[in-house]
């Protein structure tokens, strides 16, 4: 695994907006609720992107999707999120999978995520994304230093409880300041601390993690309908990682 840093450090705080499983394709892909989150960071010099996969839909014949239902084939969601995503292509920091665009990876060998990626310029890893984050100015002149580890994720259920498992499970595998997983279409926050021994000064400190689940931009209906999935918030949250002093404030 290879750290991809970015420096941001003409900005006093930084928001950082988690975009997935925006189902490009599917009937109930909500648009406009995604059109106004691109809007919002056009408009909002601090603002950034990671995409965290299932940006494009990508039904086939093989899959759990109904690929006869789709509004536009894949090729067409290509092209259609390239579109979407113009805009505020210089803002787009890095870019994963999601399982939906391993369908046609799998079937045909052609990665869409990564074309994607090459379009809009950005960093792109198949399998997750560890970044550092370079951010403003402290009083002692360096910048604040933030790492984040986002994949899309894996499992299910329908408990709040479950996901959130699976999201605090990520701080079993890397060490990071904030952990990031998308697939699950509910968004969540919540923060826990561990104590790290400093040989050094033989002081043990308390150090802060928090944790994200970006949301969805697909309507109620369909599969999550027919599996008494219950509905959620559309949207995803945002995340400020302060310049001024190490700290991470997540709105929903």
């Amino acid at each position: 695994m290879e750290i991809h840093q970015v420096d941001l450090l003409e900005h006093d705080s930084v928001y950082i907006i988690p975009i997935s499983d925006t189902h490009i394709g599917d009937k109930l892909f909500n648009e406009a609720k995604l059109v106004s989150y691109i809007e919002w960071v056009k408009d909002t010099p601090n603002a950034r992107i990671i995409l965290l996969g299932d940006i494009m839909n990508t039904a086939t014949k093989e899959s759990v999707s109904d690929s006869y239902s789709e509004t536009m084939s894949p090729n067409e969601q290509l092209k259609y999120a390239q579109q979407l995503f113009e805009p505020v292509k210089d803002k787009i920091l890095a870019a994963t999978d999601g399982n939906h665009e391993r369908r046609v990876t799998k079937s045909t060998s052609i990665n869409m995520v990564e074309i994607l990626s090459n379009y809009l310029g950005c960093y792109y890893r198949p399998d997750g994304l560890f970044i550092k984050f370079r951010v403003g100015k402290q009083a002692n002149g360096k910048p604040v230093v933030y790492t984040l580890y986002a994949t899309h994720g894996f499992g299910g259920g329908k408990k709040p409880g479950g996901k959130a498992n699976n999201l605090q499970s990520l701080s079993q595998i890397v060490l990071s300041d904030i952990y990031c997983m998308s697939h699950v279409h509910q968004q969540m926050t919540f923060q826990d601390i561990y104590y790290v021994p400093d040989i050094r000064t033989n002081e043990v400190n308390a150090v802060k993690r928090t944790y994200v689940m970006s949301g969805s931009f697909l309507g109620w209906g369909g599969y999550a309908e027919q599996m008494g999935f219950p509905p959620s918030k559309i949207g995803t949250p945002r995340i400020r990682l302060d310049g001024t002093r190490k700290d991470v404030h997540v709105s929903i």
